[in-house]
């Protein structure tokens, strides 16, 4: 699912269920999710949960039994990956950084990598503007 880059503005509760969600690996029942972080209440993460799920950003996948009743499991619509750039991408986009140019953003990223790892992203940037060049010349 792909989501709008101002639906990463996301409240501070939201952020950090997601963070839980996302180290735990798998699906988790809202009770898991307030064990795992003990600033998090239980009633904060059900009600959390609810406005997550309309928003979209979280999905019911599976029932489990928690002692002796059943209870939803819980899991993200987005990866890591996908929200973190999400955010770089709108930090990047704000008024403050409207003098950097991708250009330098990404010199400075590889400026400290070693050798074997800066090839190696250069190779996947090459490629990735290689795509860009195609699909722009073909009118998209």
């Amino acid at each position: 699912m792909e989501k709008g880059m101002n639906e990463y503005h996301l409240p501070v509760r939201e952020v950090d269920i997601l963070y839980v969600m996302w180290k735990a690996g798998k699906p988790l029942m809202a009770s898991e999710i307030a064990d795992a972080d003990e600033e998090l209440k239980l009633a904060t993460v059900h009600t959390t949960l609810k406005r997550m799920l309309k928003k979209e950003l979280i999905e019911v996948v599976d029932f489990a039994k928690s002692g002796n009743v059943f209870g939803r499991c819980y899991q993200p619509t987005i990866t890591l990956e996908e929200f973190e750039m999400g955010k770089l991408t709108i930090d990047f986009r704000t008024k403050h950084s409207k003098d950097i140019s991708a250009c330098n953003l990404v010199a400075a990223l590889l400026n400290d990598e070693d050798s074997g790892m800066v090839q190696e992203e250069l190779d996947k940037l090459e490629k990735m503007i290689q795509e860009k060049r195609e699909k722009i010349s073909k009118g998209g």
